[in-house]
């Protein structure tokens, strides 16, 4: 299938654009794309009890959430490298047989380990999924439609956040939570069909013996990084401060590591400027990192403040954190029509003042135990990331070229995902020295912890994002 290219200075609607000369198609593939991975996060989550209940191994259902994670990950940090070389076609078509068959190896487990298994196989199909979908919105949509494009994607996110918890509720009382998982295997198959009509089989980079030779160190590097992420996430099952800083420290040193050994060779998994202190794309990352580290907070302990402090359900607090994601994507349908580079540079900027208030103030909701100013919280946080993210991943996008492109594009997603895994676990640490959350406590937090010691740890959030404005800021006007 081939689309055409509308000419980008024509007067249409960035929305038309979104549909016209047979983009319907792409459009599709990239809401299916996005929104099997995060019905996935929130069905996941809700069928947990059920699985232990069904599998036993509840001292490693952690891992159940994580692998899924960790494989997301290196999927997606691996896929614009691949793309550029390999052509986005072939690596979607594995990605779907790889979402496939974990989606019905979990369904079917007899037992824990299977189970992990197919989270596994999930998270990697779904990570290069998603890193792919980032990949092909430059080539699939004109310039002037990329903030329509991500404002659809928000909405994806949005819809899985108001309808997961119900739908997982549906699908186990019908039959078992073992349907979340068979669900997917109709959304996978759709995803290969599309694949071979949709997605451009052309490459960037060729393939010559000087290339190849040159990827000698690709597994090391990936190893490095596999175990940079392992440790990270591998702070969510440690009860003792000390094991829990060790682990940070080191997974967050090796990664860093892992990042710079990466930059020097022939064949990057991620673009060469990455996370440098000048340029758009250096510190567009570091934006994105930090205000995914500083709202992981709020993810983790969010829906546990709601019920302890306020006396919510578990529905009800979920629908209260679910604000966050409606405001951000009734926000960025907002500013989806700003085409000025000037006024999308400010956008971001405003995001992510708007975000550091809204984790400022998150910290007073504590303090003062009031609902109306946590929810408050909950729609600036919303509201800034509708603002700023549709523009500061098209600026990160569109810093660099060809393959480079591409890196940057299909890091997009296993950014955010490393943010928001060293945000839980630096969360978890601050809370575990606060007194906001005793690790291996039958209770994720208390009454009286949240309120005398919770707003230190939202206050040092608050700190992070702060950071985070600040090298949005000292980010060159998109031009």
């Amino acid at each position: 299938m081939t689309i055409s290219n509308t000419t980008e200075t024509a007067p249409l609607s960035p929305f038309k654009l979104l549909v016209m000369d047979g983009r319907w198609l792409a459009s599709l593939i990239m809401i299916l794309g996005v929104g099997s991975a995060s019905m996935n996060s929130f069905l996941s989550s809700a069928v947990m009890p059920d699985i232990i209940r069904d599998l036993g191994g509840q001292q490693r259902a952690f891992w159940v959430l994580s692998l899924f994670q960790i494989g997301s990950i290196l999927a997606g940090t691996v896929t614009g490298s691949l793309k550029a070389q390999l052509g986005a076609r072939p690596l979607f078509i594995a990605a779907a047989l790889s979402f496939l068959a974990g989606s019905f190896l979990a369904g079917a487990a007899s037992s824990l380990e299977y189970l992990l298994l197919g989270r596994m196989l999930q998270g990697l199909g779904e990570g290069m999924i998603v890193s792919l979908c980032y990949t092909l919105i430059s080539d699939l949509y004109p310039k002037r439609a990329f903030s329509a494009v991500f404002a659809m994607l928000s909405s994806v996110w949005a819809v899985s956040a108001g309808i997961g918890p119900l739908t997982a509720g549906v699908l186990t009382d019908s039959w078992s939570w073992r349907a979340v998982f068979y669900a997917n295997l109709p959304l996978a198959i759709a995803l290969l069909l599309l694949a071979v009509t949709v997605i451009p089989a052309t490459t960037r980079e060729k393939a010559t013996t000087e290339t190849i030779g040159n990827k000698k160190n690709f597994i090391p590097r990936l190893t490095l990084l596999t175990v940079a992420v392992f440790l990270i996430a591998y702070v969510g099952e440690l009860r003792s401060l000390l094991n829990i800083s060790l682990a940070l420290i080191i997974g967050v040193a090796l990664l860093f590591t892992a990042v710079k050994w990466d930059k020097t060779s022939a064949s990057p998994f991620i673009p060469r400027n990455a996370f440098k202190l000048s340029g758009i794309l250096g510190l567009g990352m570091w934006v994105m990192l930090l205000l995914s580290i500083a709202s992981a907070a709020r993810v983790v302990y969010g829906t546990a403040m709601g019920q302890v402090l306020w006396g919510l359900s578990v529905s009800q607090a979920s629908y209260t954190m679910a604000v966050t994601a409606f405001t951000w994507t009734g926000t960025a349908w907002i500013v989806a029509r700003i085409q000025s580079p000037h006024t999308q540079t400010y956008l971001i900027r405003f995001g992510a003042i708007s975000i550091s208030a809204g984790a400022l103030l998150t910290a007073v909701a504590l303090s003062t135990m009031s609902f109306e100013v946590f929810i408050a919280t909950c729609a600036l946080n919303g509201a800034g990331f509708g603002m700023s993210s549709q523009f500061l991943k098209k600026a990160i996008i569109y810093a660099e070229e060809e393959e480079e492109r591409d890196r940057a594009s299909g890091f997009l997603g296993p950014l955010q995902s490393a943010g928001m895994a060293i945000g839980a676990a630096l969360a978890g640490l601050l809370a575990g020295l606060t007194g906001f959350s005793v690790p291996g406590a039958q209770d994720l937090i208390t009454l009286e912890n949240a309120a005398q010691t919770g707003p230190l740890v939202f206050l040092i959030m608050a700190a992070v994002s702060t950071l985070a404005a600040f090298a949005a800021f000292r980010m060159p006007k998109m031009s």
